[in-house]
Order: C-alpha cells, then structure tokens, then sequence
C-alpha cells in the first residue's frame, strides 16, 4: 500500500520466497485442498487471468501496476489456482489425484491403511505398492517435463521403488517381533515401522524418477535485472549434474521430512491415549479409528507445507561446488529443485 489510497502494486511478489516464511506461506496457499473445487472451465480462466494481469506488470515497468482491492484479489486467487494446478512447463493441468492440493485427501487414505493394528503381510504389502504407484505417479506428473522419460525408464523407476518399499516393509515387520526387548518397546518400535520402509522408499522412487537429471544436470542460471523495466532476467549458463544432485538430494529429503511427523506422531498420540483408557467401552474401536484418521490428516496438512518450503524452489549454491567451467562465474548461481 502507497501514497495511492485504495490501491496496491501487484508487481511486487506475494511472497518472498527467499524467506522461509514467505515460503511457507506460499506453500500453505498452494498445497490448500480447496483448489481442488475449481473447475476446467475455472482453472482455463485463471490462466488467462494470471497471463493479462502479467502482461500489464510487465508494460508498466518500474513504475508497478496498481490494482484496486477487487483486482487485487481476483490477482491472487487465479494465481494461487495456476501454481497449485497448472504445469508450469507444458501449461496444463495436471491430473487432479497427483496434484501437491491433493496430498492430504490421497495420502490420508493410504496412511490410515498402514496404521491398521495388527496388519497382515498381504495388507503390507498392499499398501506399501498402493504408497509407491502413488507416489511415481505425483513424481512423474509434477517433473521437469524439458527431461523427457521413456516408458521403459518409467517402468523401471516403478518397479524399483516398489519393491524397495515391500522388502523393507515385510523384512522390518519380521524382525521387530523377534527383537529382545519389552512388549512396550515392540510396540512403539512395531509403529516405527511404516515411517522407516516409506521414508527409505521415498528416497529410492524420487532418485528413479529424476535420475537422468543426476545424470545428464539441470539448468543452472544467474539472475540479472532489466535495466529498464526493473523485471528480473534469466541468464541461463549451462547444464550440471552436481546441481542436478543437489537438487534430487533436497526434494528427496523434503519427502522425508514430511512423512516424519504424519507416520510418527499420531501412533505415538494414540499409544498414550490408549494406555489412559481413552477408547474403551462398547464403542472405543470406533472412536479410536475416527481419533487416529483425524490425527493423520491434521499431521499431513500442517506438516506438508513446512516440509517442502524447507528448501527454495529456486535452489542458490556457489559455483564452485559446481564442476570446473563455472568457476569463472562470480557470485551465487541458481538452479530449480523441483517439488
């Protein structure tokens, strides 16, 4: 807000995104289920909202483009609709189950699936594969489309991290039970489980899925201003697969982060209340499934967007911890991490 009463310069960033606060914010806005509600006709309108309000910010240059509050808010929502649903590379939606917006409704499903007591090999194994297609499918969808993948390199990246996820998920399950210690600690440890075998394959899938750009690297650039316009300019220097590392190392540990406390915090939560009575009488099964599906989706729609904004999506590093024909660059380069 200026000088001008009643109106606001839309040319300035919602967020800072080299905060993690801003980060976070602009990931709470993103990951919100609710944008789940548009509609194609919504998302297509969005678009060409978010393309004329930027087309005008660009034209007014230094000078900002001022809005009223309407406009402004118009602004800010098509534009929340674009990032939590468009593709920013090939400019389509992406399909909505694969969608961040749709993590929690998806993945509340399948944890409350590998938090049911007393779980068979079967229902392991079954929710452990049900975990990964999910998650090669949110991979795949949200990936730097400018590295394309054959369905071969696909199936394979599918495959591998499946069966990473079911060995270790069956071979844990086996060995806790076996393991001298109290009935309390196999307990707890029994819980531990699922975290232990989805986090390891977390990593595994998110390493298939983006191999070539560990490989082959990304784009790293410098970011240079318009002189003129004041508009932030991209100066794009070549291709590197230490960032390309880099940056498959920081998504893989966001996937970490996140299921740490959604596959953590509500057994141990429902172990204490558990151990204090809370769910006995005639209808103690029911009120302890409704407590731990609730604790779940809490966990995973406060703890997402902390997770992933952990990292800059716009990763910065110097280049000397790039290969030797950056080294002639100075100061910081950047390159895009990917969710």
């Amino acid at each position: 807000m200026s000088d001008r009463a009643g109106l606001y310069d839309i040319s300035k960033p919602r967020f800072d995104l080299s905060s993690y606060g801003g980060r976070l914010a602009y990931f709470y806005s993103t990951t919100s289920p609710l944008t789940l509600l548009a509609s194609s006709n919504q998302l297509e309108q969005a678009q060409k909202d978010v393309n004329h309000f930027e087309s005008k910010i660009k034209e007014s240059g230094r000078e900002g483009y001022w809005v009223n509050e309407q406009q402004k808010q118009a602004y800010d929502h098509a534009k929340q609709l674009v990032n939590s649903s468009i593709h920013p590379d090939t400019g389509k939606p992406v399909p909505l189950p694969f969608r961040m917006s749709a993590f929690v409704p998806t993945n509340l499903i399948i944890c409350a699936g590998m938090l049911m007591p007393n779980p068979s090999l079967k229902s392991v194994i079954f929710w452990q594969w049900a975990n990964q297609t999910l998650n090669v499918a949110v991979n795949f969808s949200n990936a730097n489309k400018s590295i394309e993948m054959t369905p071969q390199e696909i199936g394979t990246a599918y495959v591998a991290a499946t069966f990473t996820s079911v060995a270790l998920a069956v071979s844990l399950s086996r060995l806790v039970p076996r393991l001298r210690v109290s009935a309390a600690t196999k307990d707890i440890l029994g819980k531990l489980v699922p975290f232990a075998s989805v986090a390891s394959a977390g990593v595994v899938n998110i390493s298939c899925i983006r191999w070539k750009e560990m490989r082959d690297g990304v784009e790293v650039f410098k970011i240079k201003k318009d002189p003129v316009g004041g508009q932030e300019e991209k100066q794009v220097l070549g291709k590197s697969p230490k960032a390309g590392q880099m940056a498959v190392m920081q998504s893989a540990a966001s996937r970490v982060f996140t299921n740490v406390p959604t596959l953590i915090i509500p057994p141990m939560v429902m172990t204490l209340l558990t151990r204090r009575g809370a769910f006995s009488g005639p209808r103690g099964g029911i009120a302890s499934s409704l407590t731990q599906l609730t604790l779940i989706g809490l966990s995973l729609g406060l703890f997402l967007p902390p997770a992933i904004a952990y990292f800059p999506q716009k990763a910065e590093t110097n280049p000397a911890k790039l290969e030797s024909r950056f080294k002639e660059y100075e100061g910081p380069v950047y390159f895009n991490k990917g969710l």
